[in-house]
């Protein structure tokens, strides 16, 4: 049997090269095009590939753009690398059949996985894009985000029902429209925003209306337990072929509700074949600048308003039980109070984070909270926890041991500097 041939399309000489070496691992020979033209060349021209590792960003044009223009015969089975991994891009490869998205910095055992799989695979080509509905972009490129992207792809790739999870503000109902706009059934978005007082009759009408098209339920989690039992009865009727897809949206804590049996666990699952869960901000705090950016411009098209470093502060140590509706409802707030201003600054911020909020004083940083978390749930693990006081006690001297290094380890400097007792100070580290 002979050697299966993979065409590298990369204009990074020294990335082409590796790619060809982790190729070359699998067992498979490789030919290199560094840019679309050359690709086009060998493909157009007779030459025979098992597959294709393609860069979006080449030195002639757009590599999804190249790989939508070759005829269904002359398009191999393809791995996506790139370093431009937004959602619009994730989705277009998707819809191009593209077998994996892959982004840089490159995973090479991801990477080689996937080129096995591509090997041993007969992978479906030919699939017509759909175009992304203007506006609709996730922003961010926290890894928790990356694996949203992918997610989502899947999801507008498929047929099968998709629950969209996730805290408040999230962006759950913009993911399922996000979804919906890029199905393959297309056609306008059907929503019911459910809620214990929806009826049947509501429950039926949504499901006739959006026919074979895709029907969104907002927070599905909220239907009343008999509506749970009928749409569990008429999803099983969709063998007919006249009934919609569903895209379902819930919060995160749904499997919960299934646990203690407020939730029909088949109704969960059916939906849950797919799923899609969006982080909350605070998980994903290395986004910040693009959020605050993207909602800048959303709000002030045109202006130029950058944010200050005691803003940035400010934002940066809050963390966001409202999520991006919270920090879009912020950004607002900064812009209305000084309108015309070309800088955000901290007293422009809600009182609640520039520190004027109830309660006052400044808030401890998100990461050192999080720590604390994990050392008292360490500590009060123990069959008999410590009291009160041993906590404080423990709390206090590694405090002081942390200061005192900053002072040299002179508790007399220590105390001057901070208005301390030296005597209390000195106390506190013995009994520790």
């Amino acid at each position: 049997m002979s050697q299966s041939t993979i065409l590298i399309v990369e204009d990074q000489h020294a990335l082409a090269l590796a790619l060809a070496a982790a190729v070359s691992q699998v067992g498979a020979a490789s030919k290199l095009a560094p840019t679309a033209a050359q690709a086009r060349e060998l493909l157009e021209g007779g030459a025979s590939f098992e597959g294709m590792i393609l860069d979006i960003g080449l030195p002639d044009g757009n590599g999804l753009e190249f790989l939508a223009s070759l005829s269904a015969e002359r398009r191999p089975p393809t791995i996506v690398v790139t370093a431009h991994g937004e959602i619009q891009n994730t989705i277009e490869a998707r819809k191009l059949g593209v077998v994996e998205f892959l982004t840089k910095p490159l995973d090479f055992g991801a990477f080689q996985n996937a080129l096995r799989r591509m090997l041993e695979s007969s992978v479906s080509k030919g699939k017509k894009a759909v175009a992304v509905a203007e506006g609709l972009a996730f922003i961010g490129a926290a890894a928790s985000m990356r694996t949203v992207f992918r997610q989502i792809a899947h999801s507008c790739a498929s047929d099968d029902p998709v629950l969209v999870r996730g805290e408040t503000g999230t962006g759950k109902s913009h993911a399922a429209r996000l979804i919906q706009t890029n199905s393959a059934r297309g056609g306008p978005a059907h929503v019911l925003a459910a809620g214990p007082a929806t009826s049947i009759g509501e429950l039926e009408a949504a499901l006739g209306g959006a026919g074979k098209g895709v029907l969104i339920i907002e927070d599905v989690g909220q239907l009343a337990p008999d509506l749970q039992g009928v749409l569990v009865g008429r999803i099983g009727e969709e063998e007919s072929g006249e009934f919609p897809r569903l895209v379902a949206t819930s919060g995160d804590a749904l499997h919960e509700r299934v646990r203690d049996g407020s939730f029909r666990s088949d109704l969960y699952y059916r939906l849950q074949v797919l799923e899609v869960r969006l982080p909350p901000l605070r998980e994903r705090l290395e986004d910040l600048p693009a959020l605050v950016s993207y909602f800048i411009g959303q709000l002030m098209p045109g202006r130029v308003v950058e944010v200050s470093d005691a803003a940035w502060r400010r934002l940066s140590i809050h963390d966001w039980p409202g999520n991006l509706l919270e920090l879009r409802n912020s950004v607002a707030y900064a812009l209305t109070v000084n309108p015309g201003a070309t800088v955000v600054d901290e007293w422009d911020l809600p009182p609640y984070l520039a520190g004027g909020g109830e309660g006052g004083g400044e808030r401890m940083p998100l990461r050192l909270g999080q720590a604390l978390d994990g050392w008292l749930d360490e500590r009060l693990s123990v069959e008999e926890g410590p009291v009160y006081r041993e906590l404080s006690e423990a709390l206090e001297a590694e405090l002081i041991r942390r200061l005192l290094k900053r002072y040299d380890g002179k508790l007399a400097r220590l105390a001057a500097a901070l208005k301390a007792n030296r005597t209390t100070l000195r106390k506190r580290l013995n009994e520790s």
